[in-house]
Order: structure tokens, then C-alpha cells, then sequence
């Protein structure tokens, strides 16, 4: 089973700080509904510059929530839109969206977790 959250690993990305890993979870989480409707639109739009934008954006948040899976696959949609490979992005973009339906699902169960406890693993 795949993890789709790496708290330790988010605490790091976040200098140590605990309650800073969390809020930045919070905040991705509270953001995964915009993202996902801005990412549907514009790639039944066919507006690949928007949707570039949007899976950029949406990757740049991984950065700090070390969410493997979501992080993997839009890097992945983000460089074949970037060499314009539209043929393959039909399934990359369900893809992502699987992601954000699975985060937006078990996400916030991460949330009650004691990560300060988690910390200590990591330290």
C-alpha cells in the first residue's frame, strides 16, 4: 500500500516545524477542490497553458506536504504538458484527479494525528 502522506518527511520539509507541516496539510487540503474543478475545466477546455498552471501550482504544494503519490504524477503531467505530449495527458490528468479524490477522502483522518509525536521519530 502506498502512502499518501509522508508526515515525517513533511515535518522535514518544513525546517522541523511541526505545527507549520500541519498547517501547510490543512491549507493543501482546503485548496484540493479549487485545484480539482480548475484542473477539470481547463482540460476539457483544451487549455493546456491553464491547465500547465494549475498542475504546476498544484505541484509546488507537494513540495512542502510530502504527498508521494499526487507529487509523482503531477510532476509527471506537468512535463508532458510542458513538451506539449498531449496524447498521454487523458490519463495522466485521471491520474492526478484520482490523487486529489484520494487525498481529499483520507486526508483529513491525518489531520487528528499527534505528528509532534511523529517528530521525535525523525529527530
Amino acid at each position: 500500500m502506498t502512502k499518501i502522506l509522508d508526515i515525517q518527511q513533511s515535518i522535514i520539509a518544513a525546517n522541523g516545524n511541526v505545527k507549520l507541516a500541519k498547517d501547510l496539510f490543512v491549507m493543501l487540503l482546503d485548496d484540493l477542490a479549487l485545484r480539482q474543478s480548475q484542473i477539470e475545466s481547463s482540460f476539457k477546455s483544451k487549455d493546456f497553458t491553464a491547465l500547465e498552471e494549475y498542475i504546476h501550482k498544484l505541484y509546488g504544494a507537494t513540495a512542502y506536504c510530502i504527498v508521494p503519490q499526487l507529487r509523482q504524477c503531477t510532476e509527471i503531467a506537468e512535463h508532458a504538458l510542458r513538451n506539449k505530449e498531449y496524447d498521454e495527458l487523458e490519463s495522466l490528468i485521471d491520474k492526478v484527479l484520482k490523487e486529489i479524490k484520494k487525498l481529499t477522502s483520507d486526508g483529513p483522518d491525518f489531520i487528528d494525528k499527534d505528528w509532534q509525536e511523529l517528530k521525535t521519530i525523525v529527530e
